[in-house]
């Protein structure tokens, strides 16, 4: 004989499963066979009409209370059997009337100052004399302030743009033209170095072409804005591409009368 105890073999989820829901099905049909059986009688009714007459007034009272108290719907569905068929079924009719607003008499007040107004009006109108065209005061005539023109007597430099803050080291005297017209002011722009040079001048701004002395005045321009030297910038703001300066150098000509045997 063998002494070792046999092994057991553990149940596996399928076993446990099966072996649960069987107790449980095991439960419900004995919960359904031993459970008393109730029957549910409902209130029968007769299809037809029947009639009866009932001669005992209290017999008659006591039928119809307990054919009331048997149909509880009554109680809750307007009918013309219920508690209140009348009040849900045939509502009153309400009246509504407008009431009559009548305000008391009250008469307006007449002023009796006002009273022949209109008239005094239109007689104090009448009495006023007519108007006469020659009683009129002449109209002053306008004055009219019109500025004599100035005039030039000498030639003058404007500097302006950026450059009009840098002053001039020595402002060159110009030189007067002789024409018989005025002429066109020459623009020339130039950019100044920090040291306060010029650098590269050019003319801005249309000319005559064919006027011979605004093309020298221009030329001359050009000749002076080259000889000009502004004042040079402080040493801390002489590095960096931020020391060049730009302005317009205008000349602003005098001209003078030519002599009589000179023609132009």
């Amino acid at each position: 004989m063998n002494g070792n105890p046999p092994e057991t073999v553990p149940w596996s989820l399928r076993r446990w499963v099966t072996v649960v829901l069987t107790v449980l099905a095991l439960q419900f049909v004995l919960f359904y066979l031993l459970a008393p059986r109730v029957t549910v009688s409902g209130r029968q009714t007769e299809a037809g009409l029947k009639i009866r007459w009932l001669a005992n007034p209290a017999l008659a009272k006591r039928t119809l209370d307990t054919l009331l108290l048997e149909d509880s719907t009554l109680l809750a569905i307007a009918s013309p059997r219920g508690f209140s068929g009348a009040a849900w079924l045939r509502p009153s009719t309400q009246e509504f009337r407008v009431s009559e607003w009548i305000d008391a008499d009250r008469p307006l007040t007449q002023p009796t100052q006002s009273l022949g107004g209109a008239f005094r009006f239109v007689e104090s109108a009448a009495n006023q004399p007519a108007f006469d065209p020659a009683r009129k005061p002449a109209v002053a005539a306008p004055g009219v302030l019109i500025a004599p023109p100035v005039l030039r007597v000498a030639s003058r430099l404007l500097v302006q743009g950026d450059l009009a803050r840098r002053p001039l080291d020595k402002v060159p005297p110009l030189r007067s033209w002789s024409h018989t017209d005025l002429l066109t002011d020459t623009r020339v722009q130039v950019i100044v170095s920090a040291e306060g040079l010029v650098i590269s001048p050019r003319l801005t701004g249309a000319t005559a072409a064919r006027n011979l002395v605004q093309q020298a005045a221009d030329r001359h321009a050009l000749d002076v804005a080259r000889t000009l030297r502004f004042a040079p910038l402080p040493r801390a703001g002489n590095q960096g591409p931020g020391t060049l300066g730009e302005g317009v150098l205008v000349f602003q000509w005098h001209t003078t009368e030519p002599p009589a045997n000179v023609k132009e």
